[in-house]
């Protein structure tokens, strides 16, 4: 359900170019209502067509992200294709579309020009079975098996708010009374430009904000994340890693941040060890011991190790996507029936292997802001 989400980023800038970033947050910070647990805001044409772009070069590699792929699952999401928006739902060409995840559920609330149209359109999207979710004279969405949808006014202006999942209806009145989804300002400050990104965090990460500029040879995403309590990051990094792994990791880390990479680790059965200034290698992926679930930390080659800080970022990470396809490619069709996890990194590879090929290397940075850290993240595209 969360597919739009991950992979509708959006900016008008080349990945990678800055732009001088404005004082106040986003109109469309309005439109996110308080129990979302993700959002994506487009702010009209310029927020789409970084994304048409980079998903245009995607697109060439594997078909699946392409803007006809991602185009028909948001039209089953959510009835508009934002890549290419249907003329029969009458949206305004101008204004913040919000893409909200919440509940298993995915909604839209976008700008309407002429509600009647939109009318057509949303009840046609419902199908025949459609049933008010309140009885008269209160007002509400209505819905249609796992589809709900409304045109309310928000935010000063008339807007289609539809939705799909297992509490659609229930998006859509959140859609319809959207109130503060965060009281910090810091963090709303980055709610900037064309395209931003929200996430609400699990402990002991709180929530994040990135500014995001996409275009044919890449993404840039920018931002702040903050804690529950304790800092993310403290100090400096240590050196950049000896040789050329797969995958570096290395960060001067505060108490959440520490905390954070123990729970990712910990389902890879690697023990972080005592300190704060750590190194995490992925070295190789031995892909005939993959099998089922289980079999992951045995095929990965990854170790963590304490290290000395150099003057330097807080936070740097590198993962080499073209040598993960490298080690996928070594799977033959018998390696599939090892086990869940070998048939998918087989199918993955047959798949997506020429997209990760030409994606990449990632790259993360990151520094301390008070308890959160600001966040910057590279991804090239070829």
């Amino acid at each position: 359900m969360l597919i739009a989400l991950l992979l509708a980023v959006a900016g008008t800038a080349p990945g990678g170019q800055k732009r001088a970033t404005p004082s106040k947050p986003g109109r469309g910070v309005a439109l996110v209502p308080a129990a979302a647990e993700g959002a994506l805001l487009l702010d009209g044409a310029s927020g789409i067509a970084g994304l048409g772009a980079l998903l245009e070069t995607a697109g060439r590699r594997a078909a699946s992200v392409s803007p006809g792929a991602i185009g028909r699952t948001l039209q089953n999401l959510v009835g508009v294709d934002l890549l290419a928006e249907q003329p029969e739902w009458s949206l305004a060409p101008r204004g913040a579309r919000a893409l909200v995840a919440m509940q298993n559920s995915v909604g839209l609330s976008a700008p309407v020009a002429n509600v009647k149209s939109a009318r057509r359109a949303l009840a046609a999207w419902l199908g025949p079975e459609v049933r008010p979710t309140r009885p008269k004279p209160l007002k509400g969405p209505l819905a249609a098996g796992n589809r709900a949808g409304m045109i309310a006014p928000v935010a000063g202006s008339q807007r289609l708010l539809v939705a799909s999942g297992k509490h659609a209806a229930a998006l859509v009145s959140a859609l319809a009374h959207p109130s503060a989804f965060s009281r910090d300002k810091a963090l709303l400050a980055k709610a900037t430009g064309p395209a931003w990104l929200y996430l609400k965090g699990r402990p002991p990460l709180r929530e994040a904000i990135f500014a995001l500029d996409a275009s044919a040879t890449g993404l840039t995403a920018r931002g702040l994340v903050t804690p529950e309590h304790d800092p993310i990051l403290a100090g400096a990094a240590p050196a950049p890693c000896d040789g050329a792994p797969v995958g570096c990791l290395r960060a001067g880390l505060g108490p959440s941040g520490r905390g954070l990479l123990e729970l990712l680790l910990a389902p890879l059965q690697t023990p972080l060890p005592a300190g704060d200034t750590l190194v995490v290698r992925l070295d190789g992926i031995d892909v005939q011991k993959l099998g089922d679930e289980r079999s992951l930390p045995r095929a990965l080659r990854l170790s963590a190790k304490a290290a000395d800080p150099q003057p330097g970022p807080a936070l740097a990470a590198t993962l080499d996507l073209a040598a993960i396809d490298d080690a996928l490619a070594r799977l033959t069709p018998l390696d599939a029936i090892h086990g869940s996890l070998a048939a998918g990194a087989y199918a993955a590879h047959l798949l997506y292997g020429p997209l990760l090929r030409n994606l990449g290397p990632l790259t993360l940075s990151g520094a301390p802001a008070g308890t959160g850290a600001e966040i910057e993240l590279r991804l090239p595209a070829r």
